[in-house]
């Protein structure tokens, strides 16, 4: 038996699932989405949730961020999401930055404060305490800095709500059913085959993140990104305030390069779910190397790495203190200009991608799937133009992954570490 549908999602992650749905929203009728596992069970599963103009903060692009309208239509979409009755755990308690050394104070003034939030403000140190419930002290702390339209969400949890509204819409959610091949005739898309039979479609769009080089290599096509490795930890419930900010921990170690590991941190259930951006193994094990089925098994040295650094942060003792942790696993793609990878495949007519998302999937799944969507559906969005997303933008400046990796290297490197960063040779084993 032969399914057939007008267009194929191919992954059922935070991309995915949000592109589905605005499909459905913009007008197409039979819409099926295809996941090898379960929704979000890959890296959107180990994503932290939180959510802010990041791009237009960041000094990679800044007050001119062409990220910004799809940055502010995902606040409002995740609210909505909240509004309409979803359980997503969506609160909207701002972004808390916490610098610990003045090099790190420094360098968080330099980001582009006002143009991502204009309601943004420095918080003295002593006002930390009250502005946290008693969870940070004001010891240790050389200065903060609070984006108040910063929110956060569970993905797990929007990955239920995704389902529910496609479902609602018509749309075909099928997940246990993996993708095998992308199928081509004459240069142009007409489906896909799985191992329970194929799907006819004369548009087919893979959106399965680290996997997505894997489905487009028998076609003689490469997305320029490199899967970096991350790990999300979450402690046991500990009584902590559902009030308190994501917080950005910054110069906890004063005498490394960059201050050390960034921590991200946030409420969960009580307790935290944390993480952080290491540049040490296994961050790059994945470069050039098959990326798993299954990301569970991945080494552990990051989160020892995180547990290390989080020692620092005194005034913070929920964090630096102990408790029983879990941990989950991701490979978040990234790309030599920070920017994603959306819209059709030049090579093959009916062939689209989304990947590349730079560890900021939750945040522009919505805005990337809407104008993607609408691009399908109506050859244009009102969102934004794909341009300075489209997937063949570099032309052939970045054709393995090795080449890739030396161009994401440099650029996360000098986010990370600033002007001291000098970028080193890897086996896709060491540091970046």
């Amino acid at each position: 038996m032969v399914d057939r549908s007008d267009v194929v999602v191919v992954g059922g992650g935070v991309m995915g699932a949000c592109l589905a749905l605005h499909l459905l929203e913009a007008g197409v009728r039979d819409v099926r989405l295809l996941e090898r596992d379960g929704l979000f069970q890959g890296t959107s599963g180990a994503g932290g949730g939180f959510l802010a103009p990041w791009t237009t903060i960041s000094p990679l692009h800044g007050a001119e961020s062409e990220a910004l309208p799809l940055e502010r239509y995902a606040l409002d979409f995740y609210r909505g999401l909240h509004e309409s009755g979803y359980d997503i755990d969506y609160r909207r308690n701002g972004v808390l930055w916490i610098a610990a050394s003045e090099a790190a104070w420094d360098q968080t003034q330099e980001l582009m404060w006002l143009a991502a939030d204009p309601d943004s403000v420095p918080v003295e140190p002593r006002r930390l305490p009250e502005l946290t419930g008693g969870v940070v002290s004001a010891a240790g702390v050389h200065g903060a800095q609070l984006m108040p339209c910063g929110a956060q969400v569970t993905t797990i949890k929007v990955a239920k709500a995704l389902e529910d509204r496609i479902t609602k819409l018509g749309g075909i959610v099928d997940t246990r059913r993996p993708v095998t091949e992308i199928r081509v005739s004459g240069g142009r898309v007409t489906g896909v085959a799985t191992p329970s039979g194929p799907v006819d479609a004369p548009v087919v769009v893979t959106a399965a993140g680290a996997w997505n080089n894997e489905l487009l290599q028998p076609l003689g096509l490469f997305l320029p990104t490199v899967p970096q490795v991350t790990s999300r930890i979450t402690t046991e419930p500990l009584g902590l305030p559902e009030t308190l900010p994501v917080m950005m921990l910054q110069g906890l170690k004063p005498d490394e390069p960059g201050g050390g590991t960034v921590l991200w941190v946030r409420w969960h259930d009580g307790g935290l779910l944390w993480g952080g951006m290491y540049m040490t193994y296994p961050r790059n094990i994945l470069v050039g190397a098959p990326v798993p089925d299954r990301l569970d098994e991945l080494p552990t040295d990051g989160v020892l790495e995180n547990l290390r650094v989080a020692e620092a942060a005194a005034f913070l003792p929920a964090l630096s203190g102990k408790a029983s942790i879990s941990v989950k696993h991701g490979a978040p793609c990234y790309t030599p200009d920070d920017k994603a990878l959306v819209g059709p495949m030049p090579q093959v007519d009916g062939l689209y991608v989304m990947g590349g998302d730079n560890e900021l999937g939750v945040t522009h799944a919505p805005g990337l799937g809407k104008a993607l969507a609408d691009t399908i559906a109506h050859g244009r969005s009102d969102l934004a133009d794909l341009a300075p997303w489209r997937p063949d933008r570099f032309g052939d400046r970045f054709p393995d992954q090795a080449a890739t990796f030396v161009a994401v290297a440099e650029s996360v490197g000098m986010l990370l570490i600033g002007d001291e960063y000098q970028p080193a040779a890897s086996s896709g084993q060491g540091s970046a």
